[in-house]
This record gives C-alpha cells, sequence and structure tokens, in this order.
C-alpha cells in the first residue's frame, strides 16, 4: 500500500515510465486519475453511458498492450484525442444514431468560443432542413421552429396526427443523416474545450 500511495504523487511521465516497466500499480494510477475525465469527454460527444464506458474501457486495455510502444509526452491530451476518435469510429461505423438535441447542445456550449463553427453547423442545419420534402420541410418547421403541437400541426395543414408524427420522425433522421458527417469538427472542439 505504501508503493501505491508514493506512486499517486508522481507525475504521468514518471508513472508512464513504470507503465512500460509493466508496473500495474501505475497502470490503475493512471486509470484512476483519468477515466472518469476520459469518460466525460465521451459521454460529451455522445450520450450513451454504458457505450462510453466501454470506449474508456477498450482505450485504456490499448493502452495497457501497447504500453512498450507508446511515446506519450502529454498523456492527458492524448487520451482525449484517443477518445474523440474511439467516438467517432464508433459513429461512422454506423453503430449509433446522433441525437440532433446534442449537437445543438455542443453549439450553445461552444457557441462564446467559436462563433464560426456555430454558424457553419447552424447553416448545415438550415441547409438539411432545406433538403427536406415540402410538406415535411413544412411540418418540421412548424414543430421545431413555431413550437406548434403535432395536433395543432395537423389541424392547421388538414393532416392526421399520425402522418404529422410520421413526418417529423423521416425529418429528424433525415437530420442525423447529414449531421453525422460534420461531427468530427463539433466532436475536436468538444475535446479541445474540455
Amino acid at each position: 500500500m505504501y508503493v501505491a500511495a508514493q506512486h499517486q504523487m508522481w507525475p504521468d511521465s514518471k508513472l508512464l515510465e513504470l507503465l512500460r516497466l509493466d508496473d500495474r500499480n501505475a497502470f490503475e494510477l493512471l486509470y484512476n486519475r483519468y477515466s472518469a475525465k476520459i469518460f466525460k469527454v465521451a459521454n460529451t460527444l455522445f450520450r450513451d453511458k454504458d457505450v462510453c464506458e466501454d470506449l474508456v474501457q477498450e482505450l485504456f486495455i490499448d493502452l495497457w498492450f501497447k504500453r512498450h510502444q507508446l511515446h506519450i509526452e502529454n498523456l492527458q491530451a492524448y487520451l482525449k484525442v484517443a477518445i474523440k476518435n474511439r467516438v467517432l469510429v464508433y459513429v461512422r461505423t454506423q453503430k449509433a444514431t446522433i441525437d440532433v438535441s446534442v449537437i445543438e447542445d455542443l453549439m450553445d456550449k461552444y457557441a462564446t468560443d467559436s462563433k464560426l463553427m456555430h454558424d457553419d453547423i447552424a447553416k448545415l442545419l438550415e441547409e438539411s432542413i432545406a433538403g427536406l420534402p415540402e410538406k415535411c420541410r413544412q411540418i418540421f418547421i412548424l414543430s421545431r421552429k413555431e413550437y406548434l403541437s403535432n395536433k395543432e400541426i395537423a389541424a392547421r395543414l388538414n393532416l392526421s396526427v399520425k402522418t404529422v408524427e410520421n413526418q417529423i420522425t423521416i425529418a429528424l433522421r433525415y437530420l442525423r443523416t447529414g449531421l453525422t458527417d460534420y461531427l468530427p469538427v463539433v466532436a475536436l472542439a468538444a475535446v479541445l474545450n474540455n
């Protein structure tokens, strides 16, 4: 126990040196030091607790298995970039769908730091909405921009509530697909600002 307590005060560089010498205590200390922070980065990008926990576990398992080959100068930066990449790979392999609200939340969070990125994402969102079929676009705008209920939209457009619900689902699916390609820029900003 004394050795583990002593290790806790050591800088990452010393712990990484011990890690390369197969020191499991050093690995455990690094895991305890960074796993929660790295989980937070992953969860900011992708709000699925179980998936994010798995991605963090995989990252640290890789760190252990590649300990002899790695030459890391800044462990925290390395782990943040590595988890960002794992999230992006997970999303790109279509194992996941992006929730539009996640992107909107990220836009709000980083708008003051990156107005340009905010404007780019807003423009992309507007272009994606413009690409919707006419009736679908009209229903989506009434729902998300004029804040009408499905029942109010159905009455206004002389449609069934079920048709309105279906059109909103189609619009959200289309928008998720269009915004998935833009996620790397959002992810990079989130990682750099966390």
